[in-house]
């Protein structure tokens, strides 16, 4: 009988020693997740910070060649708008000197009427004159 609850004391102790080891296993494979988590988490942290790098990168970059192209842009506007109004004071000038030279020219034609208007009349007086 002393055997018998000694074996019985003994299986309990076996039993009791299999759950302790289960449940050593069990802190081991949790402990051993979380520090997989844990790596795993900090990688995806740390790429998630290179990602966020490289996009603030790209837009300050983009930024840069934005305004880079304005500055071109407002230059070449510029450079348009000073050409244009160049070309439109040439055409005006060019009008104004047009209109000068027309005004000119119709004094001209005019002092011409009347010539020929005089020497028509000087012509007709002596072919008069002639003929008498």
């Amino acid at each position: 009988m002393i055997e018998e609850k000694i074996n019985n004391s003994l299986k309990e102790l076996e039993e009791g020693l299999k759950d302790i080891e289960s449940a050593r296993k069990q802190v081991e494979k949790t402990v051993s997740s979380y520090d997989g988590l844990t790596k795993t988490t900090g990688e995806y942290v740390t790429k998630l910070g290179n990602i966020t790098t490289k996009v603030q990168e790209l837009v300050d970059s983009i930024g840069k060649d934005y305004d880079q192209k304005i500055k071109a842009f407002e230059k070449d506007r510029d450079t348009i708008v000073n050409a244009s109004n160049a070309a439109s004071e040439k055409l005006s000038n060019a009008t104004e000197e047009f209109k000068d030279s027309l005004s000119e020219l119709k004094t001209k034609l005019k002092y011409s009427i009347i010539i020929n208007a005089v020497s028509l009349v000087a012509i007709v007086v002596i072919i008069l004159f002639l003929l008498k």
